[in-house]
């Protein structure tokens, strides 16, 4: 696999950014984020067409500060489609290094309680195989800071290679299982119209 081009530093585990996830917890459901939504058009889209256009109309922090903020807007559902599309964006583009490479380790606790919310069990368990491979090569993660340590890490770890392919085969089940429980509790994502 071809790594992409990206530039960062993966969280150590204690990390500032690590702890700052408690604020992805919180649902401030006075304040909750319900865009209005067209009643056939969620009706009718399904899959990935259906997450996106679910996700879009939420989808406004301008930077990683901001996000906190509206997330806690956010209800249970609505972070398990937010969260999971951070994984499967860095996944489906460069793997689970690509994933903690770019610091989203940071929001694998609000991922891992979105799959468990949808009922995605075997999402969560090649996750927590994902970030067990990491624990074991977070030294490889967190002395590299160039393109080309981040290259290399594709060559050093491919452990990564049968969680990302497993990935590949498992994600649209998740988008299933996501689309199912919001056409179940609609009212926890949008007022449809």
């Amino acid at each position: 696999m071809k790594p992409p081009d990206v530039t960062g530093k993966a969280d150590a585990p204690n990390s500032k950014s690590t702890i700052m996830n408690e604020f992805y917890d919180l649902f401030e459901k006075d304040n909750h984020l319900k865009p209005d939504f067209n009643k056939t058009e969620f009706e009718s889209l399904d899959s990935w067409d259906f997450g996106w256009a679910i996700l879009e109309p939420i989808n406004l922090a301008a930077d990683k500060e901001s996000e906190i903020e509206l997330s806690k807007r956010f209800s249970p559902g609505q972070k398990a489609l937010y969260f999971f599309w951070y994984l499967d964006g860095e996944v489906t583009n460069g793997g689970f290094i690509q994933f903690y490479w770019n610091e989203n380790r940071k929001y694998l606790p609000a991922i891992l309680k979105g799959l468990k919310l949808i009922g995605d069990n075997e999402m969560i368990t090649l996750v927590d195989n994902a970030e067990k491979v990491y624990l074991k090569h977070i030294q490889k993660f967190e002395t590299g800071n160039s393109q080309e340590d981040f290259e290399h890490l594709y060559n050093e770890l491919t452990e990564f290679e049968d969680l990302d392919l497993k990935y590949y085969e498992m994600h649209d089940n998740t988008m299933s299982l996501i689309e199912k429980y919001a056409k179940q509790n609609p009212n926890e994502f949008l007022n449809l119209i």
